[in-house]
């Protein structure tokens, strides 16, 4: 490195004059330098006196400024041979004298052959003064030195001749041999691994010359900087302070970025030190899954969280089951344990690698899953009937006992007890039902004058005993509701009590379209009943929802079976032959399918009777059919009726019209009416002949 550059000025002999010596070269291009200016402007104390007897060192470095003096030693008188006065300075550690320059120099009765010799001094060399020594004297050493003086010594057994020997100021030239340093930056620069939010950060350093600036940067952006002015006068001429305070990571950019401390000192010298810091301000995500309804005997079921996020990855995944004790789980996948019958909650946020100066992780917010377990149910349907009792409707009269009652008599509210009333109500009485069964006895008789064993045959009446006869399939009458039944409990048999049951049912006309048609609660025994309002042919099934601690379930499924209504009338009654008549009607509910072939059109005499075709029907199940009759003789009486015809997409079963007989073969009413009025003329007009 460069010799350092100071500019001097010559001063007045009031003052002191201080100057570099022109083509001086002190040092190594590969060291820095420095001057350190002694007097001059400058108070320093860096030189110390050492005086003996006889010799006198006076002089110091006045504040503020110098005003003649200097550095001066004198013979006082009786001084004897090898007595030696001395001004010297030492350089402090890390600093090396490589020259010096004295000036105002004033050197009478040195070296002179009188009493006393003196001059500079270092280690390796020197300089001696005299009187012809010019007022300004560069020095530069061949060698570096730890100490650079000047020295007046009496050279002889008695030393009285006047001697002096003054310098009005020096300017010494120094090598630092170690530049600046930092002395252990704490909080952010002793971080390992990744980091978050604010970390605290204190830099500080020194040089041999003094640190005269002090820097840190994170990412290229500056953190904070300080600075020194520069004492001249002194071995140590900067002391920038240091550097404290808290740095926001947030502000910076995330991941790997570079910390970086900078310094330069008095001889000019830098410095950098620079570590990779790595940086997560991101919030952690988490996300939970598994199941949310699973069965007891299913075993311990796992909700699976997972987390991410952040660039510093996931430390561990924190976890409560149901509140309670919370574990920990290292990585960023977690399989969650859970089981007991019943609701649980599990409540799961991660952390990442990412610390703060307390050591609390980045964590994400909480994230929740519902899981039921809960035991197996088994739900069950069916048509029941109770066989085993004969029932019947009666009338019964019913006494109403009389109550208190409170009436107004006279202004005066009272208290007055009704009479008894009786009314009929109209019940239904059972009694068991008996058959009629051929038993088998054994009877003793007398044959021949012995009793002998016979067999005879016996027949007795014995109670049905009540019993359910559950069914799959009901047929109810159009127009007409019914009843199912059920039972609902655990797979292992267990009843349950006072649950709602719903119970479904869709058109069997392949749409599975279920809508609800009950609701009912089970009994204590878990058996439940349901209304089952009128309607079309339809598939039943029952849903059990379930409960916290039981799963659901649903039944199998029976049918209702309603044939189709079909309604007709047919214009006119009597007819001739060769006539026409109309055949209209309606197929009650339902919807009827597009281009649908519903209907068959039955024609018969008596017991017998044929399909005589198929007639077609509007949407709304209106029909008309328009039968000719053939030419012919005599009076038949056929019959009429309309009936449908099983078809998948018609949620009715097969139904068909009541027969509607017309008479054929005889005259219409109006032609009759005429005919009979004819006759009654014809029969008037005999009568008043016989009169006659």
């Amino acid at each position: 490195m460069a010799l350092r550059s100071i500019t001097h000025r010559r001063l007045t002999r009031a003052g002191l004059v201080i100057a570099l010596v022109t083509g001086f070269v002190c040092c190594s291009s590969a060291l820095a330098d420095e001057t350190v200016q002694v007097c001059g402007s400058y108070a320093n104390n860096v030189f110390q006196s050492s005086s003996v007897a006889g010799i006198s060192a006076t002089g110091r470095c006045p504040t503020p400024s110098y005003n003649g003096g200097g550095f001066g030693l004198f013979n006082t008188g009786n001084t004897t041979r090898g007595q030696t006065g001395r001004w010297q300075t030492t350089v402090p550690g890390g600093l090396e004298l490589v020259g010096a320059t004295a000036s105002q120099l004033v050197s009478t009765g040195v070296n002179d052959g009188a009493d006393y010799g003196g001059g500079f001094y270092w280690a390796g060399g020197g300089v001696g003064t005299n009187d012809q020594s010019p007022s300004t004297l560069g020095m530069a050493f061949s060698s570096p030195s730890t100490y650079f003086g000047m020295q007046l010594v009496c050279g002889k057994g008695t030393c009285k001749a006047p001697a002096l020997m003054a310098v009005g100021a020096f300017a010494l030239y120094v090598r630092e041999t170690s530049g600046p340093t930092f002395n252990s930056p704490s909080g952010l620069w002793q971080t390992t691994g990744w980091i978050r939010r604010a970390w605290p950060f204190v830099l500080s350093g020194d040089s041999p010359s003094g640190l005269c600036s002090l820097s840190a940067s994170l990412n290229g952006q500056l953190i904070d900087t300080t600075t020194s002015g520069q004492d001249v006068s002194s071995w140590h001429q900067c002391a920038a302070p240091p550097i404290s305070q808290a740095v926001d990571t947030s502000r910076y950019s995330q991941g790997a970025v570079a910390l970086t401390l900078s310094a330069s000192d008095a001889a000019g010298v830098p410095a950098s030190l620079s570590k990779t810091v790595y940086i997560d301000n991101s919030t952690p995500t988490v996300s939970l899954a598994g199941p949310a309804d699973a069965p007891s005997t299913a075993g311990t079921q796992y909700v699976t969280a997972t987390g991410g996020g952040s660039p510093s990855g996931i430390a561990d995944i924190v976890c409560t089951v149901d509140g309670g004790p919370a574990q920990t789980f290292a990585g960023a996948s977690a399989q969650v344990p859970v089981s007991g019958i019943g609701p649980h909650v599990v409540s799961c946020f991660a952390e990442n690698n990412a610390v703060d100066p307390s050591g609390a992780h980045g964590r994400s917010t909480t994230a929740s899953w519902s899981l039921k377990i809960g035991q197996p149910t088994e739900v069950g349907i069916a048509f029941d009937k109770l066989v085993g009792l004969r029932c019947h409707s009666a009338r019964v009269r019913v006494t109403i006992p009389g109550r208190w009652i409170t009436v107004r008599r006279h202004g005066k509210r009272v208290k007055v007890k009704t009479h008894a009333q009786s009314k009929l109500e109209r019940v239904q009485r059972c009694h068991p039902r008996t058959v009629r069964r051929r038993t088998i006895v054994f009877v003793r008789v007398r044959r021949h004058g012995h009793l002998v064993k016979l067999k005879r045959v016996k027949y007795v009446r014995v109670v049905v005993p009540q019993h359910l006869v559950a069914k799959t399939a009901r047929a109810v009458r159009f127009g007409h509701g019914t009843t199912v039944n059920g039972w609902l409990g655990t797979s292992s048999g267990t009843a349950l009590a006072g649950q709602v049951v719903h119970v479904l049912a869709a058109p069997n006309n392949g749409s599975n379209a279920f809508t609800e048609a009950a609701t009912v609660t089970t009994t204590a025994a878990g058996f439940w009943t349901a209304q089952l309002p009128p309607g079309p042919s339809r598939v039943v099934e029952a849903v059990f929802d379930g409960s916290p601690t039981t799963e659901s379930s649903s039944s199998g499924q029976v049918r209702v079976v309603v044939p189709a209504m079909v309604r007709i009338a047919i214009r006119p009654r009597i007819v001739p032959w060769g006539s026409e008549i109309h055949v209209t009607g309606r197929v009650l509910g339902g919807y009827v399918p597009t281009n649908s072939s519903l209907l068959r059109l039955n024609v018969g005499i008596g017991r017998i009777g044929h399909i005589e075709g198929l007639p077609d029907i509007r949407p709304d199940g209106r029909f008309l059919i328009v039968w000719k009759f053939d030419r012919g003789q005599g009076v038949i009486h056929p019959w009429f009726s309309v009936g449908t015809l099983s078809e998948a997409a018609f949620p009715y079963a097969p139904g068909t019209s009541k027969r509607v007989i017309i008479t054929l073969g005889e005259r219409t009413p109006a032609a009759a009416k005429h005919h009979k009025s004819r006759r009654r003329r014809g029969s008037h007009h005999k009568t008043r002949r016989k009169k006659r």
